[in-house]
């Protein structure tokens, strides 16, 4: 029992430093990082009502019958919680799809409370005696559908990893997964819990490796990681699309107001491109002042609907502000099949965002010469 308690206790401490790390964390997502600290918490509150149970367990106070039903209503109504937070980690934000995904919760949670008096899921009787019930594996059997739905999302909807990122991610996960089977076998071994606790450490620190392919100014990819996904183009396995940006008048912006009014410049052109590319291409931060969406498999009419919206948002956003965001750009497609390297391709996008760029200031010279 001491030593059982005294594992659960080990995985609780860790998680609450868990906690306290991901909640100063400023990089990664903020929404994705509520979701996380969620998944930590159930488990730690999981962790808990282990301890209570294997403290009950072994105690001679045969009038426990009530907490120990509670415990148990309480653990197995919270498990599947856990993997469904995993689940949103990778999902989309959509709310229907949210509340449809919840339902088997919902499901779940109503016959565990069942089970309180009728021994639905499990049973603990008088003497404080504890037995499975007909339906003790539902919990289990909900558990795996959102494991097994968190796999697929992580394999074909999550396009901010590669594929040796997934197959990490995959491994990770796998370890709950392997502790649910063996403690449904060998029902006196506890493992489920610490086995997600060591899951969520270890993805934690995975998102922290990830931390370096990010610019902790503008919160996307960061230079490396652009050279990184260049080098993905040379054996021509896909068509792409780069859109190079250019902050306008950045230096006059630092000397007159401040390099922090130029900081927010720079987060705010960030934001607006994440924004209008989002679903479309990957943004990074390649300068001080420079941005490139890289765009794989899309249309050339894709790409240029989508940078009239940009410029439609950019319009819009600049009408609240005082001091404008204003954004020179410039475009390139490459073929696969093509002769021109990905680097050639990012070249002539360079060009292009140089002649709109001194095309705005033409414009601008003009109106300055109207006023």
């Amino acid at each position: 029992m001491i030593t059982l308690i005294s594992t659960d206790l080990l995985a609780i401490i860790a998680l609450f430093f868990l906690v306290n790390l991901a909640n100063r964390n400023v990089v990664i997502n903020n929404e994705k990082n509520k979701i996380y600290i969620y998944a930590v918490v159930t488990t730690i509150i999981l962790l808990l009502l282990e301890i209570g149970t294997i403290y009950i367990e072994h105690s001679s106070n045969n009038n426990l019958m009530m907490p120990y039903r509670l415990i148990n209503v309480l653990g197995f109504s919270l498990s599947p919680l856990v993997p469904f937070f995993l689940l949103l980690l990778f999902g989309d934000n959509n709310k229907l799809h949210t509340f449809c995904l919840s339902l088997p919760l919902y499901l779940n949670a109503v016959i565990c409370i069942l089970s309180f008096n009728t021994g639905l899921v499990f049973l603990v009787d008088a003497q404080n005696q504890y037995t499975r019930g007909n339906l003790f594996l539902l919990p289990t059997i909900i558990s795996m559908f959102y494991y097994v739905l968190f796999i697929i999302f992580v394999i074909k909807n999550s396009t901010e990893y590669k594929i040796g990122d997934k197959k990490v991610v995959i491994s990770i996960f796998f370890l709950p997964i392997l502790g649910i089977f063996v403690q449904i076998l060998f029902k006196e071994i506890l493992l489920i819990w610490s086995c997600t606790s060591i899951s969520l450490l270890l993805f934690y620190i995975f998102l922290l490796e990830l931390q370096f392919r990010y610019d902790v100014q503008t919160k996307i990819k960061n230079r490396a990681s652009f050279e990184d996904e260049m080098q993905q183009y040379t054996n021509g396995s896909n068509n792409a699309t780069i859109v190079i940006f250019d902050l306008n008048d950045l230096k006059i912006t630092n000397d007159k107001y401040g390099h922090k009014v130029g900081d927010e410049l720079i987060f705010e052109a960030a934001k607006i491109i994440k924004e209008s590319f989002m679903g479309i291409g990957t943004p990074y931060r390649i300068g001080g002042d420079e941005f490139c969406v890289i765009c794989k498999d899309v249309s050339e009419e894709l790409v240029d609907e989508t940078l009239s919206k940009f410029e439609d948002l950019l319009i819009k956003i600049n009408q609240e502000r005082k001091i404008k965001v204003t954004l020179a750009y410039g475009h390139a497609f490459y073929d696969k099949d093509g002769i021109e390297s990905m680097y050639s391709i990012f070249s002539k996008a360079d060009k292009a965002m140089y002649t709109n760029k001194t095309k705005i200031k033409g414009l601008y010279g003009r109106r300055e010469q109207d006023k």
